[in-house]
């Protein structure tokens, strides 16, 4: 049966929602890469559709069972086409003309989109229409990392749910479950922290390299030394590059939440806390801009070197 570590809150909410017949037809969940937001979408599908009279979701009827083994004919994963792995707008058409047919087990019809954010404004456009004037029997669910680069009209007519990290006792019983030694899930959360999906990747064969990276990153923009920020942003692949960027704004993101108040722990908060007591608030704002506006240009056509050479100059600028 399928777990959700930590994520109790969301399960609530959805469990309350279906009690008192009020389920959204959209939701919007927000984390990290690995967070598990793609596992509580799928948890979500089987509370909306889970046929039990008992405990719900049983993990055995029928609706629950085909959703486990990704055979439900109402639960539709929408892949995205493009070489970044963005959605096109052809990606999401065909969700709209196949959102009025109904659904073939006669209760809602649940449409998963991961990774929403890396859709184009063009492409989620496409989307409007079914999110203003919803079927009653859809419901879409859709994941991302930056809430920014989700259209306000999509936000808006969605519950946004962050999806927090894992809690050390829940993280280190993941992954014992999946036969991972107590000394080596405990390595990875002191790497990683809660986010059970990097844990996994890096003791699966995965290198911490690139976090590494940005963790150095972090500290060398925190004591403005330029020239050691513009060695460990220097880069030529591209996927390597926006992973690198897409990391730095996290960091920037927490320094942000942590100059208003805010703290949840993860493996950036060192280096967050350190930015957050060096730079002010509007400066961290900033930067921030600055890592998405890189980002975009990434993902376009733009030069690679020059984009981190121009970034790491403008971050050190803001300082």
């Amino acid at each position: 049966m399928l777990k959700l570590y930590s994520k109790s809150q969301i399960s609530e909410l959805v469990l309350s929602m279906r009690q008192r017949d009020r389920l959204c037809h959209s939701f919007l969940l927000v984390g990290d890469k690995g967070v598990g937001k793609k596992t509580a979408a799928k948890y979500m599908a089987l509370e909306i559709l889970c046929r039990s009279e008992g405990e719900i979701p049983c993990g055995t009827c029928k609706d629950c069972r085909t959703i486990l083994n990704d055979a439900h004919p109402d639960v539709i994963t929408v892949s995205a086409s493009g070489k970044s792995g963005n959605y096109r707008a052809d990606d999401l058409r065909p969700l709209i003309s196949d959102a009025y047919i109904a659904s073939n087990e006669g209760g809602y019809k649940i449409y998963i989109l991961p990774d929403i954010d890396k859709a184009l404004p063009a492409a989620q456009n496409t989307l409007l229409k079914i999110f203003e004037e919803p079927p009653d029997h859809v419901i879409i669910i859709m994941t991302a990392e930056n809430r920014e680069n989700v259209l306000p009209t999509v936000r808006s007519r969605a519950i946004v749910i962050n999806v927090p990290e894992a809690t050390r006792g829940d993280t280190i019983a993941a992954l014992s479950e999946r036969r991972i030694s107590e000394s080596d899930a405990e390595r990875a959360y002191e790497l990683f922290g809660g986010n059970i999906g990097a844990c996994l990747d890096y003791l699966n064969g995965g290198s911490d390299e690139l976090f590494v990276r940005v963790k150095s990153a972090s500290e060398a923009l925190a004591k403005s030394d330029e020239y050691a920020l513009l060695k460990l942003l220097n880069e030529t692949d591209r996927a390597t590059a926006v992973e690198l960027t897409a990391e730095l704004s996290k960091v920037l993101s927490e320094a942000l939440k942590r100059k208003q108040g805010y703290e949840a722990p993860s493996f950036y908060s060192n280096e967050a806390k350190k930015l957050s007591e060096t730079a002010s608030q509007k400066a961290l704002m900033t930067m921030y801009d600055r890592t998405q506006e890189v980002l975009l240009k990434l993902k376009g056509n733009a030069g690679v070197a020059l984009a981190m050479a121009d970034l790491g100059a403008k971050l050190i600028g803001r300082l």
